[in-house]
């Protein structure tokens, strides 16, 4: 299993509210993560394979916290694992990535293991090929009427219906 990371972590002032992925400056894809006393939000993440993402990692708390994500072993404190520098309360950090593996790898903050976990899950966008199109059937004719029925009444009547007895 390949495993791509492209990690920056830095640290900032803060003060914007959760928002949408946003496009970043070099085409990336912006996705803003709060952490707090002892949270994130959102704590499941989901993203494309291959293609290049920026967590903002946004600490609305008084403790520090980071964001490990575990490599494709799916195991915390391995070589594989992709993790930011501790923030500070107040601060905002940032990690760079692009994941190849496609799966659901779980997430946490280091000091806060037990209370601060999600997921992050990384999917790879199916191949739907273009559809054929079906020949169109040609209409068919509606057919003309080939006779027409008409009544007409020449004469006397030929019968009367006499009037109800008494």
């Amino acid at each position: 299993m390949a495993l791509a990371l492209l990690a920056v972590a830095a640290a900032c002032g803060g003060g914007e509210s959760v928002s949408l992925p946003t496009p970043g400056p070099g085409g990336e894809t912006v996705i803003r993560i709060e952490m707090r006393d002892n949270f994130f939000s959102p704590n499941n993440i989901t993203i494309r394979a291959n293609q290049k993402y920026i967590l903002e990692l946004r600490n609305r708390g008084n403790a520090p916290h980071n964001l490990r994500i575990a490599g494709p072993d799916l195991e915390f404190d391995t070589d594989d694992d992709i993790a930011s520098d501790l923030i500070d309360g107040g601060k905002t950090g940032t990690l760079a990535l692009v994941m190849t593996t496609a799966g659901t790898f779980p997430i946490r903050c280091d000091p806060h293991a037990v209370e601060m976990e999600g997921t992050l899950t990384v999917w790879v966008k199916p191949f739907i090929p273009s559809p054929t199109p079906s020949p169109t059937p040609s209409p068919t004719p509606t057919p003309a009427p080939t006779a027409e029925a008409t009544a007409t009444a020449e004469g006397p009547p030929v019968s009367t219906i006499p009037p109800a007895g008494p």
